[in-house]
């Protein structure tokens, strides 16, 4: 099975993915994407959508996004702070 994500969506659920690997190495990696893109959706950070040729895909949620700035703003403030 194809997931489309966007490019902010597919980094985050790579990124669990290679965790899930650790954690469970028998596991299916279309299982393991197919349950991170669930789990993302259920916690609001990840949302289906039809694309242009009506295939289902995924994105980032605005409030996804909203976290990921806020982190890296946090996180320039705290590289700041050392400096």
């Amino acid at each position: 099975m194809i997931h489309r994500m966007n490019n902010i969506l597919r980094f985050w659920v790579e990124c669990q993915c290679e965790n899930r690997k650790e954690t469970d190495p028998t596991g299916k990696r279309s299982q393991h994407l197919a349950q991170i893109l669930m789990e993302f959706e259920e916690a609001g950070d990840a949302m289906r959508y039809l694309n242009r040729d009506g295939q289902i895909a995924w994105r980032a949620t605005p409030r996804m996004l909203r976290n990921l700035a806020d982190a890296e703003r946090a996180a320039e403030d705290d590289l700041a702070d050392v400096q």
